[in-house]
């Protein structure tokens, strides 16, 4: 192993440890958020700088490759938002240790098993957190509508970065994409469901869509895939729908 590997391992170490030390310290026993928004701010600006001389050193710089790990922190930490007591949000913590670290250790590589994971991870994150925060702040919708149309586009964008085809056609993917996933969110908030189950849903459909075109942009494709894919997508949606109460959950 290489001495510039060896320094990444220890300074991805730092900044997992770092994510855990930032937010316990403004989190215990209750957020204080305006020191907490500004401490992960500033967290997130520190990861993000390292990330990009990192990968610039390693001549394998790109702005998609670089926004990954922002975005799927920012997903992770609307989850820890969500959180309703002191000692899960500090489970919650050190189960994202090892997340992090495999993330960030692994950052610029394109390896088919980590992107998904990388992607089922700030899709589920993202799509709960928001319609969480949907329920909770009854702000114009619109802003939330933004939002959830940005991020999916931002995801679908860096994740189909390296994909064999043209940027036309990743653009196009990741808009058509967006676009879906941005009118079911707006639907589903007209159903008295609990934010959980209702980002769920929203999850479940933009994971079958995104891997499905996925396959489609490397040409693999297939029936049995778009079987698959559909059915998971189905399942979840049935199961979610038959366990949540059809009512509205304050």
């Amino acid at each position: 192993m290489s001495t510039s590997a060896k320094q990444h391992q220890i300074v991805s170490a730092g900044l997992s440890l770092g994510y855990l030390v930032v937010i316990q310290i403004f989190a215990t026993p209750v957020p204080v958020f305006r020191f907490l928004i500004p401490a992960f701010i500033g967290y997130l600006l520190v990861v993000t700088g390292y990330n990009y001389f990192y990968l610039r050193n390693k001549a394998e710089v790109s702005v998609w490759q670089v926004i990954r790990m922002p975005l799927f922190l920012l997903s992770w930490f609307g989850l820890f938002l969500l959180v309703p007591s002191s000692v899960l949000r500090g489970l919650f913590l050190l189960a994202g240790l090892p997340i992090i670290f495999m993330l960030e250790i692994f950052i610029g590589r394109v390896g088919e098993q980590l992107l998904f994971n990388e992607v089922l991870l700030t899709a589920f994150g993202g799509y709960i957190s928001l319609m969480a925060f949907y329920q909770y702040f009854q702000i114009t919708p619109v802003i939330y509508l933004v939002v959830v149309f940005s991020l999916s586009v931002l995801l679908c964008r860096t994740s189909y970065e390296m994909t064999p085809t043209t940027s036309a056609g990743k653009w196009g993917g990741a808009l058509v994409i967006s676009l879906f996933v941005t009118e079911l969110f707006w639907a589903l908030t007209f159903l008295p469901l609990h934010y959980s189950a209702l980002g769920v849903i929203v999850f479940s459909c933009f994971y079958s869509v995104w891997a499905l075109y996925y396959y489609h942009l490397f040409n693999h494709l297939t029936k049995s895939k778009v079987q698959f894919h559909l059915a998971l997508s189905a399942l979840c949606i049935i199961v979610i729908s038959l366990i949540t109460p059809w009512r509205i959950i304050n």
